[in-house]
């Protein structure tokens, strides 16, 4: 008997499937993966092929689903999402060399822009600071993980949970949040924002594990506001999460040093000053408790007078 693992569709095809089935637009799921629409048609095609049923109806005005392509995205939708748990369950069990000689590992969050913290990016772009060693950029989330595995020695992050035995947690600055809308959305007259001027247009949004913390505390705000617009899933770039921005597809709240990055199509407008406040990104430096090592110890200073008031 021939093992069924013979006859498993790619889980490239599998992701290019979703994609479409999600988007219903071969353009936008293109953009989505990072690659042009041919190779994703002929993913799609191969799939078909492969099942022997017809998963999309394709038209030059629309795409849609078949039942059994419903059927299906329901299915593949949970297998990917489980295999996404078990790579993270996994990863608990990765023995990493720890991070116990040699120049401190630093790690940033890549959802903020530094080089508009001018004394912070001094700091980081100063070769004699991180001694040869590359800062780390990732979510939040995943600098922490890092930061109590020895993977890195301290992390420079936005708004994890409060302090834990075996981590040390210090408020550095809060930046404000920006709406990124598109050139044409009816709110992009106004200088200030409510959660009301933006509609009912689809709001890019990142997965609450990337950051539980502030996604929580982001989701309070919505109820309270009565803010309850669709969905898009935030892409992990910015600049195609500005594309998306830039093509009507949906708008985004995004920390206010990343208005540096211009796009034609993309304006940023602010949020009234009470909205600032609530959904302001608290920036954190973590580092763990037990923490002696006087190099680790002498960069937390320096970080320190770094982000202080400066006259």
């Amino acid at each position: 008997m021939r093992h069924p693992s013979n006859h498993l569709p790619s889980l490239k095809a599998l992701q290019c499937f979703v994609a479409v089935a999600e988007e219903l637009n071969f353009r936008r799921a293109a953009d989505r993966l990072n690659m042009t629409q041919p190779p994703l048609s002929r993913q799609i095609q191969g799939l078909e092929d492969q099942l022997r049923v017809r998963l999309l109806r394709r038209d030059t005005h629309q795409v849609s689903l078949t039942p059994a392509g419903e059927a299906f995205h329901r299915d593949v939708h949970a297998v990917l999402k489980a295999l996404d748990a078990a790579v993270g369950s996994v990863q608990q069990f990765v023995e990493d060399e720890p991070a116990a000689g040699g120049a401190p590992r630093i790690g940033l969050t890549s959802v903020v822009d530094f080089s508009l913290m001018p004394h912070l990016d001094a700091l980081l772009s100063d070769p004699r600071f991180a001694s040869g060693q590359a800062l780390e950029r990732a979510y939040s989330r995943q600098l922490v993980e890092r930061v109590r595995r020895g993977r890195l020695d301290m992390a420079i992050v936005g708004d994890i949970a409060a302090p834990t035995e075996d981590l040390s947690v210090q408020a550095l600055v809060r930046e404000s949040m920006l709406v990124a809308l598109p050139a044409n959305h009816p709110a992009a007259g106004q200088d200030r924002l409510r959660l009301r001027d933006l509609g009912d247009t689809p709001l890019f949004w990142f997965p609450r594990a990337d950051n539980p913390a502030f996604y929580d505390k982001c989701e309070r705000v919505f109820r309270v506001q009565g803010y309850a617009p669709p969905r898009r899933l935030e892409p992990s770039d910015f600049t195609r999460l500005l594309a998306g921005v830039a093509a009507g597809e949906g708008l985004a709240l995004c920390p206010a040093s990343m208005r540096a990055a211009s796009r034609i199509g993309v304006v940023y407008r602010a949020l009234d000053e009470a909205l600032e406040q609530l959904l302001g990104i608290q920036l954190q430096l973590v580092w763990r408790a037990a923490e002696a090592r006087p190099a680790v110890l002498e960069r937390i200073e320096m970080i320190r007078q770094a982000m202080a008031p400066h006259p």
